[in-house]
């Protein structure tokens, strides 16, 4: 099928600016969804690193909510002596005020957590579905390479039986068609310029 991507030559070998052009698309496609990869999880990690900031604000809010909770109990024991009776009923009230204000600090602390658990889970999750499609799109360009692999092998394998093929008929010609001859040579010779030179490509990519 990836034979259907290139034009052929006289001699059955493949038209060196197409095959070029057609590596060359492939690698700024692999390339391109590379780097949308790379921002995808920046984008990620910055809503991560938000997530974070917010459990961050909540324990704050927990901790000053906790130190109202000191003050407003240590003035109950500070006024103790001094009001008697009435030190009972506000021990009883600071004691209702600390623990209404503990569950509500429990419940803030806790719903935080949960949530920003939740999030980040769906954030890691959304980054590991992008990975994944990344990785997919990189084996199958890499398929398509390996296919072109295998039609420069088969070119350069035609290249040497056509080569032999115009040696053989050129030693059984007369001198008045050598100058076809140059022709068929100089256009082998081209074939095998591109049959190198994408060997050099893919050695690259390889590395």
């Amino acid at each position: 099928m990836a034979e259907e991507l290139f034009k052929s030559t006289l001699l059955g070998g493949f038209d060196k600016e197409d095959v070029l052009a057609h590596v060359e698309r492939l690698k700024a496609e692999a390339w391109e969804a590379q780097e949308k990869l790379h921002r995808e999880i920046e984008d990620r990690e910055d809503k991560i690193n938000q997530l974070k900031k917010r459990l961050e604000l909540k324990d704050d809010q927990y901790a000053r909510l906790e130190s109202e909770i000191k003050e407003k109990y240590q003035k109950y024991v500070d006024n103790y002596e001094s009001i008697g009776k009435l030190v009972f009923e506000a021990q009883l009230k600071a004691d209702e005020i600390i623990a209404q204000a503990q569950k509500e600090a429990d419940s803030i602390r806790k719903n935080a957590e949960e949530e920003g658990r939740n999030r980040v889970f769906i954030v890691q999750s959304e980054v590991d579905r992008k990975l994944a499609e990344g990785k997919k799109h990189y084996m199958a360009v890499q398929e398509e390479m390996n296919a072109i692999v295998d039609l420069i092998n088969q070119a350069q394998k035609r290249f040497m039986e056509s080569y032999k093929e115009v040696h053989r008929i050129v030693d059984t010609m007369p001198e008045s068609l050598r100058d076809l001859e140059e022709e068929e040579l100089q256009e082998i010779s081209a074939d095998q310029e591109l049959v190198e030179h994408m060997e050099s490509i893919l050695g690259e990519e390889e590395e």
